[in-house]
């Protein structure tokens, strides 16, 4: 959010995960509360984490009367549907739509334009909670760990929003 809000985004959805899932819970309370604090208008689609579903609710969001001019998605498989729905509504990637991919797995290189995306360590990731996960087994008490922070990898498929007239 703080990367396309320094881009001057002020209207910037999400299309999320299941909502019941707990990742999925902690990052809907990171993202409104990072657009709340930067005084940016937010929305949030909730789906199953597919590409259909990430197609379908990025023509949702594109076809409203106010459309976001930023677009962040939870996966890098729903990104890549919302780029392909965009670009079949005729928007331009970065000039009227600006996306952002989560996981920055090779896909994201792999489309025109390349996708920002935020980067994360997957193989120390499962490593840590393999980690937590013997300990539990093993009776330890594992408490509550923080991963690394993920890294906003810039590409292609962000830019400043087009001016309004």
């Amino acid at each position: 959010v703080v990367a396309v809000s320094v881009l001057k985004h002020r209207r910037i959805a999400r299309v999320a995960g299941l909502p019941d899932l707990w990742h999925t819970r902690v990052r809907a309370g990171a993202f409104h509360g990072a657009c709340e604090r930067l005084g940016v208008r937010s929305s949030t689609l909730g789906t199953d984490y597919s590409g259909e579903e990430g197609a379908r609710a990025t023509r949702r969001l594109l076809s409203g009367e106010t459309r976001p001019t930023a677009v962040v998605y939870d996966n890098d498989v729903m990104a890549v549907a919302g780029l392909g729905v965009a670009q079949e509504m005729g928007l331009a990637v970065p000039g009227d739509l600006s996306i952002v991919a989560f996981d920055d797995s090779p896909l994201c290189r792999l489309v025109h334009p390349s996708l920002t995306a935020l980067e994360r360590d997957i193989p120390a990731y499962g490593a840590l909670a393999a980690r937590q996960l013997l300990a539990a087994i093993a009776g330890r008490s594992v408490g509550s760990v923080q991963d690394t922070t993920a890294k906003l990898v810039p590409r292609a498929s962000t830019a400043p929003p087009r001016p309004t007239t």
